[in-house]
């Protein structure tokens, strides 16, 4: 009888919620790496507390609405991968499980999820992207229910809400509702043979249990859509019209996916399928950069800079999934009518929301507006509804 806590109202009892966070999960995108799955992903942070996935987690858990701490427990790890984000906040918490070193492992984070089980927690709450929900998925199946913190670098999977204050708002509906539903959404992760044959494209890995949210304005993201037939025939009109636009003395910041990389390959050039290449007097001049190498190279030199990016198929995703390199400070450097944004119309009328941008700076998101200009054809452009989903 220890988890029946008795309410004024109601006699309810106190739910047990797993959870955890991947701290290196996001780590991989501003570093122009395809996740933060590596086994010496830990060797690229000079700093924990500067972990996006941490900020992510700590934005998303301040939204929980203060009048239902009193309905639930955390139940967590110690260190990095939960007690570190939630030991200043006011939440009751037990700890199940100590890693033995900080700098955890996928390991630790299955140990975890087996203590949930044996913890018979209600629902799990978690911080990651598709390679946390592969490994989540892999222990738990659909047996638990799931409410997932987008903070990873791809996030292909449907399992993701929108951004975290999203995954807030559906906590918060999961632990006022009384009479609870729930859904199965897709896990995927890259596919790295498609990848080999020059295709961004997803494999599915099963399914995750997530509670059914009625709030429209708190909804879960759809999974990454592939290239279909026609539209690699739709792909010859925007290379025609970038070769239109193309000017020898500006820089080109060549984005992720099969529609920039169709552009570049074009020009004869190596481009790299899921990351950033700087393209200047139709030469590479650097393949595959991170955040990094784009800010120092933009920031010294003084030439017409354009950005060149698609958004994601079925998800509607500009920036924010797969393409982290692009951070507020490059933004800054970059005029907004320099943003090229080339998506076919097969992938424009896929899309199932408006254009989304979670980029988590609210003066950077403010600067786009409600509608973004998109290239669907040789001289030809759609203005799309864009909305930010983070604040």
């Amino acid at each position: 009888m220890e988890d029946l806590i008795l309410k004024y109202r109601g006699f309810m009892k106190q739910l047990k919620i797993g959870f955890f966070v991947n701290p290196v999960s996001g780590v991989g995108g501003p570093l122009g790496l395809k996740g933060s799955d590596s086994e010496n992903i830990w060797s690229y942070i000079n700093s924990v507390s500067e972990l996006s996935s941490f900020h992510r987690t700590s934005d998303m858990l301040d939204r929980i609405d203060s009048k239902i701490f009193d309905k639930f427990t955390l139940i967590t790890s110690s260190g990095y991968l939960g007690e570190y984000v939630i030991k200043d906040k006011n939440y009751d918490y037990d700890i199940v499980y100590t890693p033995e070193i900080n700098q955890t492992t996928k390991n630790d984070t299955v140990n975890l999820l087996h203590k949930f089980i044996e913890h018979n927690v209600d629902l799990i709450l978690y911080a990651g992207g598709d390679g946390t929900s592969v490994v989540v998925q892999s222990v738990i199946k659909d047996t638990i229910p799931v409410i997932a913190i987008p903070v990873g670098v791809k996030m292909y999977s449907g399992i993701f809400p929108l951004s975290p204050i999203h995954s807030a708002n559906i906590f918060n509906e999961y632990i006022n509702s009384s009479n609870r539903e729930y859904i199965l959404r897709e896990i995927s992760d890259l596919d790295d043979t498609l990848i080999s044959e020059g295709q961004p494209g997803t494999k599915f890995t099963g399914y995750l249990k997530t509670p059914l949210n009625t709030n429209l304005d708190s909804t879960l993201q759809e999974s990454k859509g592939g290239s279909i037939a026609s539209e690699k025939d739709e792909l010859e009109n925007l290379i025609e019209d970038f070769n239109d636009k193309y000017d020898m003395d500006s820089v080109y910041l060549m984005g992720p996916g099969s529609t920039i990389n169709s552009i570049t390959t074009s020009r004869n050039l190596p481009g790299t399928l899921l990351g950033f290449d700087i393209l200047h007097k139709n030469k590479i001049i650097k393949n595959d950069c991170s955040e990094n190498d784009i800010f120092k190279y933009i920031n010294h030199h003084k030439n017409n800079i354009y950005l060149v990016v698609t958004i994601i198929g079925n998800q509607g995703f500009l920036f924010g999934r797969g393409n982290q390199q692009i951070s507020p400070r490059i933004l800054d450097l970059i005029d907004n009518n320099n943003i090229l944004i080339y998506a076919t119309k097969s992938k424009l009328d896929s899309l199932e929301s408006d254009i989304l941008i979670d980029i988590g700076n609210r003066d950077t998101n403010n600067r786009f507006g409600k509608y973004i200009n998109v290239i669907s054809g040789y001289k030809f452009s759609e203005l799309k509804k864009c909305k930010s989903v983070y604040f």
